[in-house]
């Protein structure tokens, strides 16, 4: 029968031509699909995560995709099963940046349901800057993207893992991040979890440059001025340095605990020029920060230093009431409005080239 058909084949030609054209190859091209045919399973991309903390309320994805909507609506809003956000959506050819805005974070105290993120996909080994249209750029830095294409296939991922500890012993409920830090960008956030009774927190991540940052357990439900450095005896965050993850990655201890808040001063209030105190001479090596109010209400107040000093094992340092940072807003201080200050110093390194800076709790201050 093979035989009888090939035959039929070569000697009637013209039958080709009545089931559909023929190629310069003599092969027959498919018929064309119908308009409602389902989208190639080539052409759909799947989304997910899986937050590492409590209270998430939604997920959706958001990004690049030549759509109209870009930047302004979701492509889709993940469904919740288990803990894990997952979806899909059609894309077009080529690659597309994005990000997950994720609402909801049950360390949040007020803001619990609506504390509002933007992070960039811990399943995502490459990455962009972010286009102007999206709400994560910044003029002063470059804040990475996660990059998709459609039918891409899940990238390889390791464990990142470590331990908060207080002089020297394993602590619960502190808040633990983990970021996006390529050379080439910003920091970025990807996920956030608790440290256990035994200290110790676990992430899993695509292939890339990372750090971690430490938060004390009510950095995100109070005010900094409603933190009392001198009752809690800890800093308020520790960051490391950036690593590479291209397998699974042990970091060294953080240290939350902190003993000199006692030698602070001035408290309160003070005038220019200001000298500070803020530990013992031939101390570790520390620098002075100022902050400017960056956030009022509920949350915490400021971001990063609009002053820092050179570092000193002095346990003093003086402002002459100049910011001297990119973050700050203004150039000089104001008299009677309120700023902060504190702390931060760094860690020595360890055998991976690993190290912390620690910054304190702060104190406000008000210069007359």
């Amino acid at each position: 029968m093979k035989l009888r058909l090939a035959l039929l084949v070569l000697v009637v030609p013209a039958l080709l031509s009545a089931c559909g054209s023929s190629s310069p190859s003599g092969t027959v091209d498919a018929p064309p699909a119908p308009p409602d045919a389902p989208p190639d399973a080539s052409d759909v991309a799947r989304f997910s995560y899986t937050p590492s903390w409590t209270g998430v309320r939604s997920v959706e994805v958001i990004g690049a995709f030549g759509l109209a909507s870009d930047w302004t609506a979701p492509l889709v809003t993940l469904t919740e099963s288990g803990g894990t956000f997952t979806g899909s959506a059609q894309l077009s050819p080529g690659s597309h940046t994005y990000l997950f805005h994720i609402v909801g974070d049950d360390a949040a105290g007020a803001q619990a349901t609506t504390l509002s993120r933007y992070a960039f996909d811990p399943a995502s080994s490459g990455f962009m800057a972010c286009p102007p249209e999206s709400p994560s750029y910044s003029t002063q830095v470059a804040n990475p993207c996660g990059v998709i294409s459609a039918s891409q296939g899940a990238a390889a991922s390791s464990h990142v893992r470590g331990r908060v500890v207080t002089d020297g012993a394993p602590v619960a409920g502190y808040l633990v991040l983990i970021e996006r830090e390529e050379a080439a960008s910003h920091h970025y956030f990807v996920d956030r979890s608790s440290t256990g009774v035994d200290g110790g927190y676990d992430f899993t991540v695509a292939s890339g440059s990372f750090r971690i940052q430490v938060q004390h357990p009510e950095f995100e439900s109070k005010t900094d001025a409603q933190l009392t450095p001198d009752t809690l005896g800890m800093v308020r965050r520790t960051i490391s340095t950036s690593f590479a993850v291209a397998g699974d990655v042990a970091v060294s201890d953080a240290e939350m605990a902190f003993h000199d808040y006692a030698s602070f001063a001035p408290r309160a209030t003070g005038k220019l020029p200001q000298a500070f105190t803020f530990g013992t001479a031939g101390g570790p090596a520390t620098k002075l920060d100022i902050y400017g109010t960056a956030k009022k209400g509920v949350g915490p107040e400021i971001g990063d230093p609009w002053f820092a000093s050179p570092a000193t094992q002095t346990g003093t340092a003086t402002f002459d009431g100049t910011f001297n940072t990119s973050k700050a807003n203004e150039t000089t201080a104001a008299l009677g409005e309120r700023y902060f200050w504190g702390v931060e110093r760094k860690s020595a390194t360890d055998a991976h080239g690993l190290s912390w800076t620690a910054q304190s709790l702060v104190m406000p201050i008000t210069w007359n």
